[in-house]
């Protein structure tokens, strides 16, 4: 009975290992997930039972010449019904189990596949498929001329201020180096992998400023943004910077600070929240985008979403630049749990709600 039980247990542990390498690398297909940690520790497990199964099935494994055969002739006792004896037999019980449990888990994974493309209808909006709706509904029309009429709420406040505490100021950003833009844009690459130092505090101020810095008397910034409304919010996960404090910190964009919303470190929650994406933890500094949408909303109705997720990438775009021309580097991230990041963020999700996240770190 043990050994019953541990060859069931061992094959159960096959499985499921299998089913979440499986479902766990649809996960990183699907999603271009980096680094994702289930799935790796997953392929682990899978191997290490596997070479277990081996180990412990090996006879079954010898060329078919070096196997024991039953005997041809049937025992004593066969002509009373007694069954022949085991001890001529190879017992391939466990491995069959395994054989069908792995045939199960391919015809499983075929006809998920199956259902998953079926299920995107060739018209998308019939379909359900919302972003396509939405690109739709908010074109431009008569419709939508008609629709403007009506009050899509009041302008809300043009700066947000979180109140967790003293602001950290940061240093005034420096000059940069003698890279060109042309460079900037010919080197740029994400960037997933992170020298083992810490930023300076000059470094992260530079990126902060390039992302939100007010550049005019009028208020225009460093990205522009339609109406001049500036509808993102910028947070910054410290993990590893000279002079600052782990924590995650609000940008308060007129003073250049860094304003607290959680002490102590939150590298492994914006890890789990990225779908285990690793790199995230590593990362000195991780800068979450997001939006505020009333701010836009009021003025653009129905098409302040377009213009929200651009300014967004309007945004990344000049953290990638500035990381690239301080020696540095950038991974932009759009696979993560809304719900936990937003808890995270101390943010609703509705009002504002994390657009994404761009960690950085030395090359």
């Amino acid at each position: 009975m043990p050994g019953r039980f541990w060859r069931y247990a061992l094959d159960a542990g096959l499985l499921g290992a299998a089913v979440v390498a499986f479902l766990s690398g649809l996960l990183v297909d699907r999603l271009d997930l980096n680094q994702f940690a289930l799935h790796r520790w997953a392929g682990y497990v899978l191997a290490a039972l596997a070479a277990v199964h081996v180990a412990a099935h090996w006879k079954f494994f010898l060329p078919f010449a070096s196997r024991r055969r039953a005997p041809t002739t049937p025992p004593q006792g066969a002509a009373a019904g007694v069954a022949p004896a085991a001890a001529g037999q190879v017992r391939t019980g466990p491995a069959r189990r395994a054989a069908l449990a792995a045939a199960g888990a391919g015809v499983a994974g075929a006809a998920a596949g199956w259902f998953a493309r079926t299920e995107v209808s060739p018209d998308p909006y019939s379909g359900g498929d919302v972003g396509l709706f939405y690109h739709r509904e908010s074109s431009l029309g008569l419709r939508g001329l008609l629709r403007s009429l009506v009050s899509w709420g009041s302008q809300p406040a043009g700066y947000k201020r979180a109140a967790g505490g003293a602001a950290v100021a940061l240093p005034a950003a420096l000059p940069l180096p003698g890279l060109s833009v042309g460079q900037a844009l010919q080197q740029r690459r994400s960037l997933r992998d992170y020298r083992d130092r810490m930023l300076t505090a000059h470094e992260l101020a530079w990126l902060v400023h390039a992302a939100t810095a007010i550049t005019s008397a009028a208020g225009y910034r460093t990205a522009p943004s339609a109406g001049a409304l500036y509808p993102i919010e910028t947070y910054v996960a410290v993990s590893r910077v000279e002079g600052i404090d782990a924590g995650l910190y609000h940008v308060d964009v007129r003073a250049q600070a860094l304003e607290p919303v959680r002490a102590g470190p939150v590298a492994g929650d914006l890890m789990i929240a990225g779908l285990g994406q690793q790199f995230l933890r590593n990362a000195p500094a991780v800068f979450v985008l997001t939006g505020l949408f009333q701010r836009t909303r009021w003025k653009y109705h129905e098409r302040h979403y377009r213009y929200i997720c651009w300014e967004g990438g309007h945004m990344a775009q000049n953290l990638y630049l500035a990381a690239e021309a301080a020696g540095l580097g950038a991974c932009m991230v759009g696979a993560f749990f809304d719900g936990m990041l937003n808890g995270l963020l101390r943010i609703d999700g509705r009002h504002e709600a994390a657009l994404g996240l761009i960690a950085v770190g030395p090359r």
